[in-house]
């Protein structure tokens, strides 16, 4: 970097004043803080003040300084990248305190809502099973059936909690893997709607190109929107359909429920959770998050919006196949 900006230098010398052509410098020395610390800042000073005093400094070419002033101005020069170095490397500490409270803070409110979300499913499957050991003589065979499909259905819902935790954690920590390959829109939505509860509206095309996706991120962020959906929809019906949008194929998952406020984009942030019919905020508030990271992860994107005439949208958008083999990807 120091001998890019003695390149430069040397071009602007014919334009600009000598004093003027020691700024040049001043860029390497804090890109060199900012990027990889103090001692490489100050090493990028010391051969600026080399650099500086060969090329540009009379007798140029050596090492030796005519007149009183200039070492005065390399010695100037020197305190201040020096204190340039100081200030950068103390603002890229500050960056690196900001990112360490920020995965403090994501902890601890992910230990809070843990705590919580965690605890209803346990103590339903809990009371269940203990109800079946204790009263089974005094349950008929249709109320044991109910009972082990709560327990059935509360132990699959824990296990939702414990795989959105999971993935969060790999998220946040950047070791999420990503394997893009053709993947057909048909498959995706199929593969959401395996486990999703409640009746969905399907209007997918059968001759849409296929998308380059990740087909388990793909299904996983379909299954959160699919799956928020039908939580906030206040049981209006939800429709999911795909279209070909030039060389992008957008899946959209509609419902004509209450609509997502004036903040649509808000509901992206992770622990945010919106209000379900009985009053509760059920979830973790990551699904939708973790959604759009999966798109991101795998080059697509993930938006909403109030749908006109009521409700909301959610538009997931894949790059087509055909596209990215285009462009080597």
């Amino acid at each position: 970097m120091v001998g890019v900006a003695a390149l430069l230098a040397r071009l602007g010398e014919q334009w600009l004043d000598p004093q003027s052509l020691s700024l040049f410098f001043v860029v390497p020395i804090v890109i060199a803080a900012m990027r990889y610390g103090l001692g490489p800042s100050l090493g990028a000073s010391v051969l600026s003040v080399a650099a500086i005093n060969f090329l540009f400094v009379e007798p140029r070419f050596t090492w030796s300084v005519a007149r009183p002033q200039d070492l005065a101005a390399l010695l100037l020069f020197a305190a201040v990248g020096v204190l340039v170095s100081l200030v950068a490397q103390r603002a890229r500490m500050a960056d690196a305190a900001r990112l360490e409270a920020s995965r403090e803070r994501f902890k601890a409110e992910l230990l809070a809502s843990v705590s919580h979300d965690l605890r209803t499913p346990l103590a339903t499957i809990v009371l269940t099973l203990q109800s079946l050991q204790t009263f089974a003589n005094d349950h008929g065979a249709e109320a044991r059936a109910e009972l082990l499909k709560l327990a059935e259905s509360e132990a699959r819902r824990l296990s939702d909690l414990v795989e959105t935790l999971l993935s969060a954690s790999r998220m946040e920590a950047g070791q999420t893997p990503v394997l893009i390959e053709p993947v057909s829109v048909s498959e995706i939505v199929a593969a959401a709607l395996v486990d999703l509860r409640g009746d969905v509206s399907v209007n997918v095309a059968d001759d849409l190109p296929h998308v380059a996706a990740d087909p388990v991120l793909a299904t996983r962020a379909l299954a959160n929107v699919l799956s928020n959906a039908a939580k906030y929809a206040g049981g209006s019906p939800v429709s999911v359909s795909a279209r070909l949008d030039n060389h992008n194929v957008l899946v959209e998952v509609a419902d004509r429920g209450p609509g997502l406020g004036a903040e649509p984009e808000r509901l992206f942030e992770k622990f945010v959770r919106g209000v379900d019919a009985d009053g509760r905020a059920p979830g973790l508030g990551l699904g939708l998050a973790l959604a759009r990271s999966f798109m991101e992860s795998q080059g697509g994107a993930l938006s909403a919006a109030n749908r006109e005439g009521g409700g909301a949208v959610f538009t997931l958008t894949f790059g087509s196949w055909a596209k990215a083999a285009r462009h080597g990807d």
